[in-house]
């Protein structure tokens, strides 16, 4: 008889960490300035589409993605509103969201908040627990393929 073998393929909200941003800065001048935090180094990223039920074609947001390869974190700052929709209508009151994946300690955290509370003409900087927004799975879905299927063709682009 045949085995199965069942994959959990469900996100671990514990491995990420969101952080809301507030600010009238255009997304290449706030991604400017949190490249002077150190250990960030942002860089622009093909927009995020996503599809939502009530329109024919997908939503860009504008998307930049920086890594830590020494402490194993993947930043990614995403706008959460374009001209039609929010990406997370439940944090209407932020205009960027900061996800950072893999472990991430409170000292981290902490000195991370410090760092972006200082940027100036940045309104808003808070921790936002993810088990708390309801598309939070789906926009860590919708952010991975992204990043293979843009991976996937610059890959076949060198060869």
């Amino acid at each position: 008889m045949a085995k199965r073998i069942f994959l959990d393929i469900h996100n671990e909200s514990s491995s990420y960490t969101l952080v809301g941003l507030s600010t009238q800065l255009k997304d290449y001048h706030l991604s400017f300035l949190l490249n002077k935090i150190p250990g960030l180094q942002f860089a622009r990223f093909e927009d995020l589409p996503v599809l939502f039920p009530d329109l024919e074609t997908p939503a860009a947001y504008s998307l930049f993605t920086s890594s830590d390869e020494e402490a194993f974190n993947t930043y990614y700052l995403i706008s959460n509103r374009n001209q039609d929709h929010f990406l997370v209508p439940s944090l209407k009151q932020t205009d960027y969201l900061m996800i950072i994946e893999g472990p991430f300690k409170k000292k981290q955290k902490d000195e991370l908040l410090k760092a972006l509370r200082a940027i100036p003409n940045l309104l808003l900087a808070v921790e936002v627990n993810p088990t708390t927004i309801k598309q939070f799975e789906s926009l860590i879905t919708d952010l991975e393929i992204h990043i293979m299927n843009v991976t996937k063709h610059s890959i076949r682009e060198l060869s």
